[in-house]
Protein backbone atom coordinates (compact mmCIF):
# COMPACT_ATOMS: atom_id res chain seq x y z
CA UNK A 1 0.00 0.00 0.00
CA UNK A 2 1.34 3.59 -0.76
CA UNK A 3 0.14 5.79 1.65
CA UNK A 4 0.33 9.70 1.04
CA UNK A 5 0.84 11.38 4.41
CA UNK A 6 0.41 15.16 5.89
CA UNK A 7 2.85 15.75 8.07
CA UNK A 8 1.59 19.67 9.24
CA UNK A 9 3.30 22.71 9.03
CA UNK A 10 6.10 21.50 12.15
CA UNK A 11 6.38 17.91 13.46
CA UNK A 12 4.21 19.27 16.88
CA UNK A 13 1.18 19.17 14.01
CA UNK A 14 1.72 15.51 13.09
CA UNK A 15 -1.72 14.13 13.97
CA UNK A 16 -2.33 11.09 15.83
CA UNK A 17 -3.76 9.41 12.59
CA UNK A 18 -0.60 10.49 10.74
CA UNK A 19 1.66 9.49 13.06
CA UNK A 20 0.36 6.00 14.02
CA UNK A 21 0.32 5.66 9.99
CA UNK A 22 3.95 6.49 9.31
CA UNK A 23 5.33 3.76 12.21
CA UNK A 24 3.23 1.03 10.55
CA UNK A 25 4.79 1.99 7.41
CA UNK A 26 8.13 -0.32 6.27
CA UNK A 27 9.91 2.74 4.46
CA UNK A 28 9.23 5.96 4.41
CA UNK A 29 10.06 8.84 1.62
CA UNK A 30 9.76 12.80 1.78
CA UNK A 31 9.09 14.79 -0.68
CA UNK A 32 10.60 18.03 0.32
CA UNK A 33 10.40 20.45 -3.11
CA UNK A 34 6.58 22.03 -2.75
CA UNK A 35 7.31 23.22 0.55
CA UNK A 36 9.15 22.60 4.30
CA UNK A 37 9.07 22.83 8.25
CA UNK A 38 8.22 26.00 9.32
CA UNK A 39 9.66 25.37 12.85
CA UNK A 40 11.62 21.97 13.28
CA UNK A 41 13.43 19.49 11.58
CA UNK A 42 13.35 16.05 9.73
CA UNK A 43 15.53 15.05 12.20
CA UNK A 44 12.54 15.26 14.95
CA UNK A 45 10.31 13.45 12.61
CA UNK A 46 12.70 10.65 12.18
CA UNK A 47 12.56 10.25 16.35
CA UNK A 48 8.91 10.28 16.53
CA UNK A 49 8.68 7.59 13.90
CA UNK A 50 11.93 5.36 15.09
CA UNK A 51 12.23 5.19 11.16
CA UNK A 52 14.81 6.96 8.91
CA UNK A 53 13.65 8.91 6.05
CA UNK A 54 14.76 9.09 2.89
CA UNK A 55 14.32 12.74 0.62
CA UNK A 56 12.94 12.62 -2.66
CA UNK A 57 13.78 15.98 -4.93
CA UNK A 58 11.77 17.19 -7.69
CA UNK A 59 12.86 14.94 -10.55
CA UNK A 60 12.47 11.90 -8.38
CA UNK A 61 8.62 12.69 -7.38
CA UNK A 62 7.36 13.98 -10.83
CA UNK A 63 9.40 11.57 -13.40
CA UNK A 64 10.82 8.65 -11.55
CA UNK A 65 8.45 7.81 -9.09
CA UNK A 66 7.16 4.12 -10.51
CA UNK A 67 9.88 2.00 -8.36
CA UNK A 68 8.57 3.35 -5.19
CA UNK A 69 5.16 2.81 -6.61
CA UNK A 70 6.33 -0.80 -7.47
CA UNK A 71 7.81 -0.94 -3.69
CA UNK A 72 4.37 -0.31 -2.37
CA UNK A 73 3.23 -3.56 -4.34
CA UNK A 74 4.50 -5.91 -1.65
CA UNK A 75 5.09 -3.39 1.45
CA UNK A 76 3.41 -0.75 2.89
CA UNK A 77 5.19 2.95 2.13
CA UNK A 78 4.53 6.25 3.20
CA UNK A 79 5.55 9.43 1.36
CA UNK A 80 5.33 11.65 3.25
CA UNK A 81 3.99 15.85 2.30
CA UNK A 82 4.64 19.34 3.99
CA UNK A 83 1.24 20.14 5.10
CA UNK A 84 -1.55 18.49 3.60
CA UNK A 85 -1.30 15.59 0.60
CA UNK A 86 -3.74 15.97 -2.67
CA UNK A 87 -3.38 20.05 -2.43
CA UNK A 88 -1.19 19.68 -4.97
CA UNK A 89 -1.73 17.93 -8.45
CA UNK A 90 1.26 16.40 -8.39
CA UNK A 91 0.14 14.50 -5.26
CA UNK A 92 -3.23 13.79 -6.92
CA UNK A 93 -1.41 12.34 -10.14
CA UNK A 94 0.71 10.09 -7.79
CA UNK A 95 -2.64 8.75 -5.93
CA UNK A 96 -4.20 7.84 -9.87
CA UNK A 97 -0.43 6.51 -11.32
CA UNK A 98 -0.75 3.94 -8.30
CA UNK A 99 -4.46 3.35 -9.04
CA UNK A 100 -3.83 2.40 -12.51
CA UNK A 101 -0.90 0.07 -11.62
CA UNK A 102 -3.18 -1.95 -9.35
CA UNK A 103 -1.36 -0.47 -5.83
CA UNK A 104 -3.58 0.19 -2.86
CA UNK A 105 -3.44 4.07 -1.70
CA UNK A 106 -4.35 5.96 1.00
CA UNK A 107 -4.99 9.63 1.85
CA UNK A 108 -4.08 10.95 5.24
CA UNK A 109 -4.54 14.76 6.18
CA UNK A 110 -2.82 16.95 7.80
CA UNK A 111 -2.71 20.88 8.47
CA UNK A 112 -1.22 23.58 5.82
CA UNK A 113 -1.66 26.76 5.03
CA UNK A 114 -5.19 26.66 3.52
CA UNK A 115 -6.04 26.50 7.93
CA UNK A 116 -4.08 29.21 8.52
CA UNK A 117 -5.44 31.69 6.00
CA UNK A 118 -8.41 32.65 8.41
CA UNK A 119 -5.93 33.33 10.93
CA UNK A 120 -5.51 36.45 9.21
CA UNK A 121 -8.94 37.59 9.67
CA UNK A 122 -10.31 37.37 6.19
CA UNK A 123 -13.49 34.86 5.18
CA UNK A 124 -11.99 31.89 3.98
CA UNK A 125 -15.05 31.22 2.08
CA UNK A 126 -14.42 34.62 -0.25
CA UNK A 127 -11.01 32.91 -1.51
CA UNK A 128 -10.95 32.48 -5.48
CA UNK A 129 -7.99 29.98 -6.85
CA UNK A 130 -5.08 29.32 -5.17
CA UNK A 131 -1.89 30.35 -7.58
CA UNK A 132 2.01 30.28 -6.86
CA UNK A 133 4.09 32.66 -7.73
CA UNK A 134 7.19 31.23 -9.29
CA UNK A 135 10.79 32.57 -9.64
CA UNK A 136 11.52 33.61 -13.36
CA UNK A 137 14.72 32.60 -14.95
CA UNK A 138 16.86 32.47 -18.38
CA UNK A 139 13.87 32.15 -20.95
CA UNK A 140 11.41 31.63 -18.59
CA UNK A 141 9.04 34.50 -17.56
CA UNK A 142 5.83 33.02 -16.47
CA UNK A 143 2.89 35.22 -15.65
CA UNK A 144 0.07 32.93 -15.24
CA UNK A 145 -0.45 33.70 -11.30
CA UNK A 146 -0.92 37.38 -12.13
CA UNK A 147 -3.90 36.49 -14.25
CA UNK A 148 -5.48 34.35 -11.44
CA UNK A 149 -5.31 37.45 -9.05
CA UNK A 150 -6.26 39.73 -11.44
CA UNK A 151 -9.67 37.31 -12.28
CA UNK A 152 -10.71 36.73 -8.53
CA UNK A 153 -9.87 40.29 -8.15
CA UNK A 154 -12.40 40.96 -10.64
CA UNK A 155 -15.00 38.66 -9.08
CA UNK A 156 -14.14 40.59 -5.71
CA UNK A 157 -12.29 37.25 -4.43
CA UNK A 158 -9.38 37.09 -2.33
CA UNK A 159 -6.14 35.07 -3.41
CA UNK A 160 -3.66 32.73 -1.37
CA UNK A 161 -0.52 32.93 -3.49
CA UNK A 162 1.95 30.41 -2.34
CA UNK A 163 5.47 31.44 -3.05
CA UNK A 164 7.94 29.04 -4.87
CA UNK A 165 10.74 26.80 -3.43
CA UNK A 166 13.73 25.15 -5.51
CA UNK A 167 14.67 22.56 -2.96
CA UNK A 168 17.81 21.77 -5.12
CA UNK A 169 19.20 25.43 -5.18
CA UNK A 170 18.00 25.78 -1.12
CA UNK A 171 16.26 28.85 -2.59
CA UNK A 172 12.84 29.97 -1.00
CA UNK A 173 10.88 33.43 -2.32
CA UNK A 174 10.19 36.26 -0.06
CA UNK A 175 7.20 38.20 -0.12
CA UNK A 176 9.29 41.23 -1.21
CA UNK A 177 10.34 39.39 -3.63
CA UNK A 178 6.65 37.86 -5.01
CA UNK A 179 5.56 41.94 -4.59
CA UNK A 180 8.50 42.80 -7.30
CA UNK A 181 7.49 40.09 -9.98
CA UNK A 182 3.64 41.25 -9.15
CA UNK A 183 4.73 44.89 -9.53
CA UNK A 184 7.21 44.11 -12.83
CA UNK A 185 3.96 42.42 -15.02
CA UNK A 186 1.33 45.22 -13.58
CA UNK A 187 4.10 47.53 -15.14
CA UNK A 188 4.19 46.21 -18.24
CA UNK A 189 0.90 45.50 -18.63
CA UNK A 190 -0.07 48.75 -17.54
CA UNK A 191 -2.57 47.49 -15.03
CA UNK A 192 -3.58 47.89 -11.58
CA UNK A 193 -4.72 45.33 -10.19
CA UNK A 194 -2.42 44.58 -7.37
CA UNK A 195 -0.72 47.96 -6.69
CA UNK A 196 -4.00 49.31 -5.43
CA UNK A 197 -5.36 46.04 -3.27
CA UNK A 198 -4.64 45.61 0.34
CA UNK A 199 -2.35 42.76 0.72
CA UNK A 200 -1.02 40.14 3.49
CA UNK A 201 2.63 38.72 3.94
CA UNK A 202 2.59 35.07 6.38
CA UNK A 203 5.77 33.73 7.33
CA UNK A 204 5.94 30.56 9.01
CA UNK A 205 2.69 29.80 9.60
CA UNK A 206 2.29 27.48 12.56
CA UNK A 207 5.83 28.03 14.16
CA UNK A 208 5.87 30.24 17.65
CA UNK A 209 7.29 33.02 15.78
CA UNK A 210 4.88 33.25 12.93
CA UNK A 211 4.59 36.44 11.35
CA UNK A 212 1.34 37.66 9.50
CA UNK A 213 1.44 41.89 8.59
CA UNK A 214 -1.41 43.54 6.35
CA UNK A 215 -0.88 46.59 4.45
CA UNK A 216 -0.12 47.99 0.96
CA UNK A 217 2.72 47.06 -0.93
CA UNK A 218 4.95 49.55 -0.12
CA UNK A 219 4.56 48.74 3.75
CA UNK A 220 5.05 45.24 3.29
CA UNK A 221 8.09 46.04 1.01
CA UNK A 222 9.20 47.83 4.36
CA UNK A 223 8.08 44.64 6.93
CA UNK A 224 11.06 42.31 7.85
CA UNK A 225 9.59 38.86 7.09
CA UNK A 226 12.46 36.75 8.49
CA UNK A 227 10.69 33.01 8.92
CA UNK A 228 9.92 30.61 5.84
CA UNK A 229 8.16 29.42 4.60
CA UNK A 230 6.14 32.35 3.34
CA UNK A 231 2.94 33.19 1.45
CA UNK A 232 1.31 36.18 0.14
CA UNK A 233 -2.65 37.21 0.14
CA UNK A 234 -3.98 39.48 -2.57
CA UNK A 235 -7.63 40.60 -0.79
CA UNK A 236 -10.00 41.44 -2.90
CA UNK A 237 -13.45 43.34 -1.62
CA UNK A 238 -13.07 43.38 2.20
CA UNK A 239 -16.72 43.52 3.80
CA UNK A 240 -16.82 45.75 7.57
CA UNK A 241 -16.02 42.41 9.48
CA UNK A 242 -13.36 41.40 7.84
CA UNK A 243 -11.63 44.86 7.76
CA UNK A 244 -12.38 44.84 11.86
CA UNK A 245 -10.35 41.44 11.91
CA UNK A 246 -7.83 42.51 9.66
CA UNK A 247 -6.81 45.53 11.79
CA UNK A 248 -7.34 43.03 15.57
CA UNK A 249 -5.13 40.38 13.84
CA UNK A 250 -3.23 40.96 10.66
CA UNK A 251 -1.96 44.51 11.81
CA UNK A 252 -3.47 46.46 9.09
CA UNK A 253 -3.06 50.33 9.65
Amino acid sequence: MLCLVGIGLYPGQLTLEALSALRECEKIYLENYTSSYSQGSIDKLKELTGKEVATLARRQVEEELTPVIEEARTKKIALAVFGSPLNATTHVQILLDAKKMGVQTKAIAGISIFEYVAFTGLDRYKFGRTTTIVFHGENYEPESFYDTIAQNKKAGLHTLCLLDIQAENEKMMDVRHAISLLEMIEEKREESAISESICIGIAGAGSDGSQIKAGTLEQLKKFNFSIYPQSLIVCGKINEKEGEALRALSDLQ
